[in-house]
């Protein structure tokens, strides 16, 4: 049996169940859990239940009160959700609020995420701003710090770069800066960040950073204009 679709326009509401498409263009609330293939939002949404859908594309803004599960996510306008956010590939260009914990395989954050839990994913791309009040895992993990302060409890991965982001052609740097608890990773490299312990195997920190504790057991290397308090090869 073939799935319908939802559409709203103006101002209405549904209960949940199983859609092919799913379209706000107006002011709509779902009712109950949802599943489809596409959901799309233009206008403003709320989902006052579960949301499953293959792809999750939020051009307005969009509050959902459970968990959300996708295989894509594209947000160019505001995404809240109260509790856990599932998603295989998540693209930023707005904002993105989480309630509780973000998984998946791949972030790409060109706006701003702001997560109470943690974040746990493949590939952590980032050149917006976030703050995450737990552990930021990803096997790769790339921060590019534009304006602001952005801040995480722990990090960790396998390959971890955070540098100030170059402005147009490169000619002047960004303002951004990043503030850590604990970095631990196998090849990691810092600029204008504050931390309390870095552990990595290769451990470099690039300029503006203030360090309280470095431990590595390959190799370490220390701008000038850095502060290490103290390192330990281990």
């Amino acid at each position: 049996m073939e799935k319908r679709n939802l559409n709203i326009f103006g101002s209405g509401s549904s209960g949940g169940g199983e859609f092919n498409k799913i379209k706000i263009s107006g002011d709509g609330t779902i009712t109950d859990a949802l599943t489809c293939q596409v959901f799309k939002v233009y206008g403003t949404g709320v989902a006052m239940g579960d949301v499953k859908a293959e792809s999750l594309d939020i051009y307005g803004t969009i509050d959902i009160h459970e968990n959300v599960k996708s295989g894509s996510i594209k947000i160019y306008g505001t995404m809240s959700a109260n509790k856990d956010v599932a998603g295989k590939e998540m693209k930023i260009r707005g904002a993105m609020d989480v309630g509780g914990n973000v998984s998946g395989e791949d972030i790409n954050l060109k706006g701003s995420l702001s997560v109470k839990g943690d974040c746990e994913v493949e590939n952590f791309i980032s050149d917006g701003s976030f703050e995450i009040g737990g552990l930021l895992n990803a096997g790769k993990v790339n921060i590019e710090l534009k304006y602001g302060n952005s801040s995480v409890k722990e990090i960790g991965g396998e390959e971890i770069q955070v540098k100030r982001k170059s402005s147009f052609l490169g000619i002047n740097k960004q303002n951004g800066s990043l503030d850590v608890d604990t970095i631990e990773g196998d090849h990691i490299y810092v600029e204008y960040t504050k931390a309390s312990v870095i552990r990595g195997k290769k451990v470099e920190i690039g300029p503006g950073c203030d360090i309280g504790l470095v431990e590595y057991n390959e190799q370490f290397h220390c701008a000038k204009n850095s502060n290490v308090k103290r390192q330990i090869k281990i």
